[in-house]
């Protein structure tokens, strides 16, 4: 039997690097990596390349520093795109407090649900499940543009897109 502990550092980090003028890598790892700004624990069985491969990491996105216009857009949709790869593997999810980059806010739909359907991510707080999430959305930490309790899925993917970046997942 295997510790549970243990099983909670397998899985993929989100981490970032001042290369290629800003960059997101994928780093799947057995073992925790220090300075990752997320984490996803997969419930699905993750191929084993994807833990040898170049030490596990893989570039997700590049050219985001600068923090303003399309760069900081970049960086959004870098974790919206990390969300969705969670999803995909069936996964808890956990955004860390990070302090480096900019602050963001980060919102789910929850498609399961007609009222009451947005899930605010909150720092250091897993999401157990994104199974019934339908898109996620990404923006500036300073906008309220996630304030509502209910938003329809398109209503919630064009506000999100204004502001910053959102996916259908």
């Amino acid at each position: 039997m295997t510790n549970h502990k243990r099983m909670a550092a397998k899985g993929c980090y989100l981490t970032f690097s001042d290369a290629s003028q800003g960059t997101l890598f994928l780093h799947w790892s057995e073992a925790p990596v220090a300075g990752a700004l997320a984490f996803f624990e997969p419930r699905k069985s993750v191929p084993a390349f994807k833990f040898k491969t170049n030490g596990g990491r893989s570039e997700l996105l590049r050219e985001m520093s600068g923090g303003t216009g399309e760069r900081i857009r970049r960086f959004y949709t870098g974790l919206c795109q990390f969300v969705k790869l969670a999803k995909s593997f069936d996964s808890t999810l956990v955004f860390y407090e990070h302090g480096t980059l900019p602050n963001v806010e980060i919102a789910l739909i929850d498609g399961a649900k007609t009222e009451y359907n947005v899930i605010r991510v909150k720092n250091n707080a897993p999401v157990e499940s994104l199974a019934s999430v339908t898109a996620v959305g990404v923006a500036p930490g300073a906008y309220p543009c996630f304030d509502a309790s209910t938003f329809s899925r398109e209503y919630f993917i064009s506000t999100a897109t204004r502001e910053g970046s959102a996916l259908a997942i």
